[in-house]
């Protein structure tokens, strides 16, 4: 007669673990969640010493779930998909405008983590409101081209009368270089005659966000130089 096998111990465990997460989720620590998690991904595992390893190794939750190994497994991938989703249909709710902070939260969880630039365009109609968001142009490390023709022409495709555009700084500084700024510009001159605004330019950063309209980069006021802003040698896309 066989022996019947025993359960590994760490089943027991994340079904306790799982009680707990149900009963007060918001007590569980970062390890404890993240091993929750992970069990998702891999449920005949024990996931409890990648867990710790993984938070000690990249500091924090969010280094795990975008800066580490694992960011590219599908079930994180799918995660990063989910949470898109949800912070789209948000903005979708209100004139953006009214939701300018979820505009920045979906920014920091879309873009703050990429390794290369890009540029992405919230198309809006007359009220403000979000017909469509995409990402227009995948540039390298620290430098995307967006030209004012194939933006003008995917406007008038989805009748656009405002924009949002928002690109990420590899490097973690949200600050603009000058050829952002002058890119900043080009745009809304070239866009201006087809009475197509734009409401802002956000800039996302590693840990922090730069806002065109918040600084009063756009409109007819002539736009200053930051001293932060180094020169790049990057010339006006």
């Amino acid at each position: 007669m066989s022996t019947p096998q025993k359960k590994p111990l760490y089943i027991g465990h994340r079904q306790r673990l799982k009680a707990r997460f149900l009963t007060a989720p918001q007590a569980l620590p970062d390890y404890e969640l993240l091993e929750l998690f992970l069990g998702l991904l891999y449920p005949r595992k024990d996931m409890k010493p990648l867990a710790k390893t993984l938070l000690e190794k990249h500091g924090s939750l969010w280094g795990v779930f975008f800066r580490s190994e694992l960011s590219s497994h599908w079930g994180i991938l799918c995660f990063h998909e989910i949470a898109r989703r949800l912070l789209i249909r948000e903005i979708q709710q209100a004139p953006v405008l009214n939701n300018i902070d979820k505009v920045m939260n979906y920014a920091y969880i879309t873009m703050s983590h990429l390794s290369q630039e890009e540029f992405r365009v919230f198309f809006l109609n007359k009220k403000y409101e979000l017909i469509h968001e995409e990402t227009i142009q995948t540039g390298t490390l620290d430098e995307v081209a967006l030209y004012p023709r194939p933006l003008m022409r995917r406007c008038l495709e989805l009748n656009s009368a405002n924009l949002i555009l928002i690109h990420n700084h590899p490097s973690g500084d949200p600050r603009p270089s000058r050829a952002d700024i002058a890119l900043t510009h080009a745009l809304e001159t070239a866009l201006f005659p087809f009475q197509i605004h734009i409401l802002d330019h956000i800039i996302m950063g590693k840990y922090a966000a730069f806002s065109f309209r918040e600084e009063g980069y756009l409109g007819q006021k002539p736009i200053r130089s930051q001293k932060a802003a180094e020169p790049d040698g990057d010339t006006p896309q």
